[in-house]
């Protein structure tokens, strides 16, 4: 019964896992020209640091088309963001809006349930919804030829729906809409804030497609960059390959490294059972030698034996996997929540995963019945037959087998204990700025802005409420990059920087530290021509005093003519993490903005709904026609890490499993032991031996076992979770009380496993054990 228990938990976690494998490896697979699908990823070399970005220049995709013939199609995406949407007396913001080429669905892969791709997006002005978009805005009725209200006076008309972009899709959008004129015949090769996709043929040249990159700088983009010290090169990135193997500047995906991780742990959990039933098998040899005797007297040969026990092996874990499919499909709808998956049972009954059923069947099969096949036939049948028959030989296998599956169990649990300590570390690690209960708003347009003041005071009238700024961008995402004119000790110089719109009430409201200088100042004259550094700009322009220090807001045009505002170093703010820790700091400079897009409104812990219920009330009255929607900061910071939540909670699950499939093992050995033992347990009570004594001597040895285990897993662990960590740029030192706490777990759970088979067995009455002797 262990057996198949043993056997059936290994199945079900190894299927589960597979699907899970497999989810990850379909990424935009479903698109019918995926192999011929490849993103542009832009290589910027600067002087001191080297970048890669989704984002290419305009132009690049649509030059690439006239100048390489086995560039059939291309397609760009311009993230329009959030938009606000309005069809008569229904309102609703939507996430994920792109501004895209009409070529777009001769690229990728849609289904349409309105509307014809040919024509969906070729002229100005035309949308295309999802169908959950298009359900919120009219229902059942037909949203083909509808026309909506965006922002302020744009319009767009519906020109077709399409089904919900597949989940394991590395782009997701709710909505599309043409591409502004302007975007798309601009020729700006300094920019880069669209991401380009070409659809090359069949036999295309990839190496030379990227062997002509470097030209293209120098045709192109040279003249612009080669001053400042910067060269540009590209990197075509296969359409499948993102999701799993893509970590640029701007995106959040998929990573192959747990792929791998969860493909190890399917196989280590398949082989723990395996081994448990190897282990189990040839521990209860005795009570099948007689069979073997009769079966040899009787004229069977040792390889039909061999066959035998292999079949029998093989049929055990059909049932296991039969068993583990009714589980699957139990425990499926709970997996999809702890993995963020929408996984359907329907594919467990595909081809390729039937095979795969088939082969775990085989492998876990052959792998657990070989070894008590090969044994088992080996016995002697006279020895049998005459009684004389002692078990010998397999200890020595049995002992190195409990070794490796409590080895495997270790490995895991300490991986599983530092993966929790980064995520933890992440989590509470200093950010630079205070972000609990500050509520986030984003404005859709410029329009509201105006208002922004009487909004502000409306809200700050309210003790609840402490502060209130705004931004260009979130505090928890400042991604952009722009061209300054900055004061170098080498003179003037023209370097990219990320940078962000601040008013004077920000500092104060997110609260940062100013560490040298002073914040902006409405009162200020000259706060309009000061900017805000970080520390990491003031290291990277090597300067010991910025303060003063002038910055031109952008490049100085080659004739001299209208050139960009002047400003200089107001102030320098402690370092701040201005996106998750998976990135590093950047050096950022602040320049001062009035009513920007984001407003940040910083509340007092005390009675938050009836606060927010307040910002909702001044929203209502100052902009009647806008939808008041907002998140708060740290949910922001939440789902940053939200991914490798998840995976850590797979991670403890599996581990847990995993243990107590070996202590199920550990549990059938100490059964058997004891029952292989018991007359020698009679005589030693019998002799005087205490309870404790016989508890010692029964459980020494497994736990001699365990012990083995440690310096076999700590090692192995230990340099596995090094090379993890090395992909973050902030990471917790591994603590050496993880492996301690780990290895008492180990050990302290191998007890209770024995330790309740060896008590029962040490207080059996000895009486009724020798009563034969």
């Amino acid at each position: 019964m262990i057996n198949i228990v043993g056997l059936t938990i290994g199945v079900t976690c190894g299927l589960l896992l597979l699907l899970y494998i497999a989810d990850e490896l379909s990424y935009d697979r479903y698109n019918k020209k995926a192999s011929q699908i490849y993103r542009i990823v832009s290589h910027i070399q600067e002087p001191d640091k080297i970048s890669k970005w989704v984002s290419t220049q305009p132009p690049l995709a649509k030059t690439l088309k006239q100048e390489y013939p086995f560039v059939e199609n291309y397609v760009r995406f311009f993230f329009n963001g959030r938009m606000s949407f309005r069809q008569g007396e229904r309102r609703l913001y939507e996430e994920n809006v792109y501004g895209v080429d009409p070529t777009v669905f001769n690229v990728f892969t849609y289904k349409f349930i309105e509307g014809n791709p040919e024509q969906a997006l070729q002229q100005p002005g035309s949308i295309v919804l999802t169908r959950r978009v298009a359900e919120r805005l009219f229902g059942k009725s037909t949203a083909l030829g509808q026309v909506l209200q965006t922002n302020d006076t744009t319009s767009y008309k519906v020109t077709a729906v399409i089904e919900n972009v597949p989940k394991n899709s590395h782009l997701s959008f709710n909505a599309l809409v043409t591409l502004d004129q302007n975007q798309r015949n601009a020729n700006d090769w300094g920019g880069f804030y669209i991401s380009s996709y070409l659809l090359l043929s069949q036999n295309a040249d990839i190496k030379k497609l990227e062997a002509g990159f470097p030209g293209l700088y120098e045709k192109y983009m040279s003249s612009i960059f080669k001053q400042m010290g910067i060269h540009i090169t590209y990197q075509l990135q296969p359409l499948t390959s993102i999701h799993l193997h893509s970590k640029l500047e701007e995106e959040s995906n998929g990573d192959i490294g747990y792929v791998y991780t969860f493909g190890a742990v399917a196989f280590f959990m398949l082989l723990i059972a395996s081994i448990n039933y190897m282990n189990l098998t040839t521990a209860q040899s005795s009570r099948r030698a007689k069979e073997v005797g009769l079966r040899k007297v009787m004229g069977s040969l040792r390889g039909a034996l061999i066959r035998k026990f292999l079949t029998e092996s093989i049929f055990i874990t059909l049932i296991s996997l039969t068993v583990s499919l009714i589980l699957v499909a139990l425990l499926l709808p709970s997996f999809n929540n702890v993995s963020g998956k929408q996984i359907e049972f329907k594919q467990l009954l595909s081809p390729e995963f039937i095979l795969i059923g088939l082969s775990i069947v085989v492998f876990t099969g052959l792998v657990s019945g070989s070894y008590p096949a090969f044994y088992l036939s080996s016995f002697e049948p006279a020895s049998v037959l005459k009684g004389t028959f002692r078990a010998r030989g397999g200890g020595f296998l049995r002992k190195s087998l409990v070794v490796t599956q409590f080895s495997i169990s270790l490995v895991m649990l300490i991986c599983t204990w530092i993966v929790y300590q980064q995520l933890d570390y992440m989590r509470s690690k200093d950010m630079g700025y205070n972000r609990e209960q500050v509520l986030t708003i984003d404005y859709q347009n410029s329009q509201p802005r105006e208002k922004y003041n009487t909004f502000r005071k409306e809200l700050l009238d309210n003790p609840n409420i402490q502060n209130v700024a705004s931004a260009s961008s979130p505090v928890s995402n400042i991604g952009g990059r722009l061209v300054f004119t900055i004061e170098s000790n080498e003179g003037m110089k023209e370097l990219p920087f990320k940078s962000t719109l601040i008013d004077q009430d920000y500092i104060q409201t997110m609260g940062m530290t100013m560490t040298a200088g002073h914040n902006f100042s409405e009162l200020s004259a000259d706060t309009a021509n000061s900017v805000l550094i970080n520390e990491a700009a003031m290291k990277r322009m090597n300067w010991k005093d910025p303060i003063g220090k002038k910055i031109i807001l952008g490049t100085i045009p080659a004739d001299g003519k209208n050139p960009p505002p002047t400003a200089y170093v107001a102030g320098v703010v402690k370092d701040f993490h201005q996106q998750s820790l998976y990135n590093p700091i950047e050096p950022l400079i602040m320049v001062y903005g009035r009513a920007n897009s984001v407003i940040h409104i910083k509340l007092r812990s005390e009675n938050t709904p009836k606060t927010l219920a307040l910002v909702r009330k001044k929203w209502q009255q100052i902009y009647p026609d806008k939808v008041f929607e907002y998140r708060f900061l740290d949910q922001d910071f939440e789902n940053a890490y939200h991914a490798d939540e998840l995976r850590g909670e797979i991670c403890t699950i599996f581990s847990a499993l995993t243990i107590l499939i070996a202590c199920l093992g550990l549990f059938g050995l100490a059964t058997f032991t004891t029952e292989q033992r018991v007359k020698e347990i009679g005589v030693r009570k019998v002799l005087g031996s205490s309870i404790a004594s016989v508890v010692f001597m029964l459980s020494k040895d497994f736990t001699r076992l365990v012990l083995f285990s440690f310096p076999i897993a700590i090692p192995i662990a230990y340099f596995a979770m090094d090379s993890w960590l090395q992909s973050f740029p902030y990471k917790a030192p591994i603590s050496i009380w993880i492996f301690v706490a780990s290895c008492v777990s180990t050990l302290f759970i191998c007890w209770l496993t024995v330790i309740y088979q060896s008590l029962r067995a040490a207080l059996a009455n000895p009486v009724k054990s020798l009563r034969s002797e």
